[in-house]
């Protein structure tokens, strides 16, 4: 059938769980953007992104000029910033970004983000704390 097109996926913030995701993804093949406020950041992990941005991920002009609907995936990445987080998810949306996955440090955070249009939410802490005790409980 051809070979499998290769993904373009956005990762929005880079703290703990936005660097592991962009660097899982690069081994993996996908094209990155990568974005964060931090300079410093995006200076380290430029070397395994296609675009490396550093922007206000609170201010939706520079959000927009990311170009989010160019991508097939969009991981928002700011679990504590619930602005940040709002901010990006709503434009991509409206940017027409087929898949957008946020990362909620809250229940109440994933509901938000799921009535803007979030595809998928995860909770990281939550998915590796029942991980854990599954493997700890041998079920």
């Amino acid at each position: 059938m051809g070979d499998k097109k290769t993904l373009s996926i956005a990762v929005l913030g880079l703290g703990r769980f936005g660097k592991y995701t962009a660097r899982e993804l690069f081994e993996n093949g996908a094209d990155l953007l990568i974005a964060d406020n931090d300079e410093e950041v995006i200076n380290q992990m430029a070397e395994i992104a296609e675009i490396a941005v550093t922007c206000d991920l609170s201010d939706p002009e520079a959000i927009e000029k990311l170009g989010l609907g160019n991508m097939d995936i969009v991981i928002v990445c700011m679990g504590s910033n619930l602005d940040s987080s709002i901010m990006c998810t709503q434009i991509a949306k409206e940017q027409g970004v087929h898949k957008v996955i946020a990362k909620a440090g809250s229940e109440r955070m994933g509901k938000v983000l799921k009535k803007l249009g979030a595809d998928e939410i995860v909770y990281p802490e939550k998915t590796m704390a029942h991980l854990t005790v599954t493997k700890i409980m041998g079920r």
